[in-house]
């Protein structure tokens, strides 16, 4: 099924960098071979190939003197794609009071690959292309030229089927019409089911012919089907539930679709209208992790700092072997549930995570800052088995299989005061489209904490919760130290995009003296309006000792949410909202009506809030993805995505970018795009008025001017991208540039 329409996004692109502080010389450098060779000593003009040689020479040093100042390892620009994860000890970490820095070298662009690059693509003669990757390979996703690609499917991407009855014994029944002329290979075919707040994956083990002139029985695999119907479940009722089929070779029917063949080792892709394939970057994932921190409760890594890098292209196939059964917030039952058997969690079992990038155990005083994370299998950044003082700033995370941060261990009843994190800050981040295969990430994640600080950070199109705080849900109950975290100055946008029964932000337990203040939660979506569970401020099950106050919630089902008796002695107070629907169900709880927001005239309390929220200045970078020159995105709503799949001829399809420029002046305007038919484009409002450009019909992974135009400093400042009605096409935008124009006499200077 070709798409009819259109599609306008904004794609994060993997040259965005940090420019970094030059702070202390270098110890040692890094560069691409063939200039980079790990034979060599490390000095600038003989710079070590990778960076695990240099993180062998720097434990050298600190194991034969002391450390009297940090230790730099600066990173020339280019791809240094691994072989297997980086991974620090305890002998790796800084001491005596200094840091070891691992950092981009000013102005470069430094990528550490998780992936390699798929080449030798032959016409499959089908209308599309084959490419040998070699037997015993396995992945879940593909990028062409860092544009994620869809895994075949039926129906197609924007559609979904619905179970038209309950689970049974030991599978589904499923319209006959699904598996016509589709050969089920044992334990290959997934069947993906969103359920409530959860995402299950299930592999088909066989199709059955129960005698149903209409079904057929679908067989689940083991050792998920056993984990859907015994193990712990929030909700277990599937019948009008939502699902598609994927991983067959038949289902391989629309662009931008693959199909990889593990027995064979071939995969295969049928490319965009805009691709040509054989001159398309095409990588798939190998490794899990490219950085690992592997402390010791009794020996933690520490003071360790990482700048100015982005991580890129890692995979996760554990639901190819056993399935995907999450509980929530991609907590995952586990795959041999016996010996996952530990009294320190809750229901006695230790549950299986999604892993990240950036993994680290035990681990303290560690600084993530100015980083990019895009095009991963699985989650960003993961900090375990307890983790002390670390700070995770001004970093962006972009097309994330699972979830963006999480911090902290589901376990209730640690047997180690270190198993517990304390002192965290996650602030200033930007994170947009995370959760694009498992359905259930949040954005940040925080499971049992004290004392961690949410703060200023944007997260943008997630598909369930913004924030989540806490765990448990009474049941053990939390543990004393799990207190004072806050979560303040955040802006959640487009949230609960694929699943129900969540929120901007999202508590659960006891969490006393924690504070939510001063977020702006907007654009709530839940793919059913009408439903029951969750509003932008969600207080579930056990809640306590929380205070809500000053927060804006706008386009919201419902501002607050609190529904059962258990939730209490919590104070939400001078809250404003466009709505006035909201639940209260809780005990001794102190609440207030949001004050409701006028169609004009914003409140100033309100504008001060606003004002106040999303990133900080200092790190504006981490919302701009593409930095040649110094950018300017909407910090309202910096992307709008809508699959074609989802459109009709009568449609008309607009995207915004609303600068908050710093400057009056002129500057010159340019759009990116990847590719624009004849019913694109483009209007700038500016000081002047407005003025319509036509973007050129054309394939284009550049810049293109739209002009020169003069703006306020705040005001008037918009660009909008779009098609028409009378003549719909496809029209894809990565990013909108803003460069203020200085003159000196006659000469422009930028």
């Amino acid at each position: 099924m070709k798409p009819s329409l259109l599609l306008v996004g904004l794609t994060l692109l993997l040259a965005a960098r940090l420019d970094v502080d030059a702070g202390p010389e270098p110890a040692y450098h890094v560069a691409p071979a063939p200039r980079g060779d790990d034979a060599h000593d490390g000095t600038s003009a003989a710079p070590f190939a990778t960076v695990e040689r240099a993180r062998q020479a720097v434990r050298r040093d600190l194991g034969a003197r002391k450390q009297t100042g940090d230790i730099v390892v600066e990173i020339a620009a280019g791809t240094y794609e691994l072989s297997e994860p980086i991974r620090f000890a305890p002998e790796d970490s800084g001491r005596d009071g200094h840091a070891v820095v691992y950092r981009a070298a000013p102005g470069a662009e430094v990528i550490l690959s998780g992936g390699r690059h798929v080449s030798g693509w032959q016409r499959d003669g089908a209308g599309g292309f084959s490419a040998d990757v070699g037997l015993q390979i396995d992945f879940r996703q593909l990028w062409i030229d860092g544009r994620r690609a869809v895994r075949a499917r039926t129906p197609n991407a924007g559609q979904m089927l619905k179970l038209a009855g309950e689970k049974q014994a030991d599978g589904f029944d499923l319209p006959r019409g699904l598996f016509s002329g589709v050969t089920v290979r044992p334990n290959e075919v997934e069947m993906s089911v969103p359920i409530a707040w959860m995402h299950k994956r299930l592999r088909i083990a066989r199709v059955v012919d129960r005698g149903s002139p209409d079904s057929l029985r679908a067989v689940m695999a083991e050792p998920e089907w056993d984990a859907v119907t015994k193990q712990p479940q929030g909700d277990r009722v599937y019948l009008g539930r939502s699902y598609w089929l994927e991983n067959a070779p038949e289902f391989l029917d629309a662009p931008g679709e693959f199909y990889l063949d593990r027995a064979r080792g071939i995969v295969r892709y049928l490319p965009r209208d805009d691709e040509d394939v054989a001159r398309a970057e095409i990588v798939r994932p190998k490794l899990e992790s490219l950085i690992v921190l592997a402390g010791r409760l009794d020996a933690p890594v520490q003071h360790l700092r990482f700048e100015g890098l982005t991580f890129a292209y890692t995979g996760w196939t554990r639901p190819n072997r056993a399935g995907f059964v999450d509980v929530q917030a991609n907590s995952l039952v586990p795959a041999d549930p016996t010996a996952a058997v530990d009294t320190q969690y809750r229901h006695n079992q230790r549950k299986d995570r999604v892993p990240a990038a950036f993994q680290a155990f035990t681990a303290d005083h560690i600084v993530i800052r100015g980083c990019r994370f895009a095009r991963l299998g699985g989650t960003g950044v993961m900090f375990t088995h307890g983790g002390d003082d670390n700070v995770i700033e001004g970093n962006s995370f972009f097309d994330l299989a699972a979830g963006g941060i999480e911090i902290g261990e589901d376990a209730a009843r640690p047997n180690s005061p270190r198993l517990f994190p304390r002192r965290n800050r996650i602030a200033n981040n930007f994170l947009a489209h995370i959760g694009e295969d498992y359905f259930g990430s949040v954005a940040i994640l925080g499971y049992y904490t004290d004392a961690s600080a949410i703060a200023h950070n944007e997260i943008v199109n997630v598909p369930y919760t913004g924030i989540s705080q806490g765990w448990g849900w009474g049941t053990p109950p939390a543990p004393a130290d799990s207190r004072a975290n806050v979560m303040a100055h955040n802006l959640v946008s487009n949230y609960m995009r694929r699943l129900d029964d969540g929120g901007g932000i999202y508590t659960t337990d006891a969490l006393p003296g924690s504070e939510i203040t001063g977020n702006i939660l907007e654009h709530m979506r839940p793919p059913d309006r009408r439903t029951k569970a969750g509003g932008a401020l969600y207080l579930d099950q056990f809640t306590s000792g929380v205070r809500a106050h000053d927060n804006v919630v706008t386009d919201a089902v419902r501002w607050l949410f609190i529904w059962n008796p258990n939730i209490q002695h919590n104070r939400v107070e001078r809250n404003f909202a466009d709505t006035a629907a909201w639940r209260n169900d809780g005990k001794d709880n102190v609440v207030e009506p949001a004050a409701l927001l006028p169609a004009r005239d914003t409140p100033p309390d309100v504008q001060a809030i606003r004002a106040a929220a999303g990133i900080e200045p200092a790190f504006a970078n981490a919302r701009e993805f593409f930095a040649p020159r110094r950018l300017v995105f909407d910090a309202d709503s910096p992307a709008f995505h809508r699959s074609p799949d989802d459109s009709s001829p009568t449609e008309e399809c607009v995207a915004s970018w609303r600068p908050v420029l710093p400057r009056s002046g002129d500057y010159a305007v340019s759009v990116r795009f990847i590719v624009a038919g004849a019913g694109a484009r483009c209007t700038v409002l500016h000081a002047g008025g407005r003025t319509d450009v036509n973007l050129p019909v054309t394939v284009q992974t550049g810049w293109v001017s739209l002009g020169r135009f003069h703006f306020q400093a705040g005001v008037g400042a918009e660009i909008r991208v779009g098609t028409s009605t009378a003549a719909p096409s496809r029209l894809a935008v990565d990013a909108v540039r803003f460069e203020r124009v200085e003159t000196s006499g006659n000469s422009p200077a930028r």
